[in-house]
């Protein structure tokens, strides 16, 4: 049996019902897999299957014994893992798990970005002036995540895009990945980048 097969099997004791689909559809269907830096266990493991009317991606996290689903992740989706793990962050490694937090969680609506070439812009902002220039000035407000050493683990500062809107948004992440968001503000609003109401 190939690892394919054998995650697959793991798969279906925790999402019996998309197991099914993948099963149905094992052609059209990848498998990858992505270590974390933060776990030394589990692994991110991201199912894309091509239906032929639309394409659905299902995410799990999986340590070759068993797998918890993350489709749709919630917080304690995330935290049930982070226990199995017994995991305990380090301050490097906190960039990475809130990166990791933020984008598994509510479905794939934020994403920590910290670079211009982070964010998925409309193609119009390399010919129309005006989107050219609101994509500089926001480019100029980019920085990348902040970390310090808070009284319940880390702090840490970053700006996460949802939907067409920039937010600065403070976080308090334990030790444990327990993640808080302290504070959040709008950056800039309307960005030239192509999102889902």
């Amino acid at each position: 049996m190939n690892a394919d097969a054998q995650t697959l099997q793991r798969i279906e004791q925790v999402d019996p019902v998309h197991a099914g689909t993948i099963k149905q559809n094992l052609a059209a269907t990848a498998f990858t897999r992505q270590p974390l830096g933060f776990y030394k266990r589990f692994q991110l493991v991201t199912v894309d299957v091509r239906l032929p009317h639309r394409a659905l991606r299902f995410k799990y996290a999986d340590d070759g014994k068993s797998a918890v689903n993350l489709t749709p992740a919630t917080p304690e989706a995330i935290y049930k893992v982070n226990q199995e793990e017994a995991l305990t962050l380090e301050a490097a490694e906190v960039p990475e798990y809130l990166r990791f937090f933020v984008e598994n969680t509510e479905g794939g609506k934020r994403r920590l970005v910290e670079r211009a070439e982070d964010v998925q812009w409309l193609p119009a902002t390399n010919t129309d002036p005006t989107l050219s220039a609101q994509k500089a000035d926001v480019s100029k407000q980019l920085h990348p995540l902040e970390v310090t050493d808070g009284e319940e683990g880390f702090e840490a500062s970053a700006l996460v895009l949802v939907g067409n809107q920039l937010l600065a948004c403070d976080f308090v992440v334990r030790k444990s990945g327990k993640v808080q968001l302290a504070k959040q503000q709008v950056v800039a609003d309307a960005l030239p980048v192509p999102f889902a109401r």
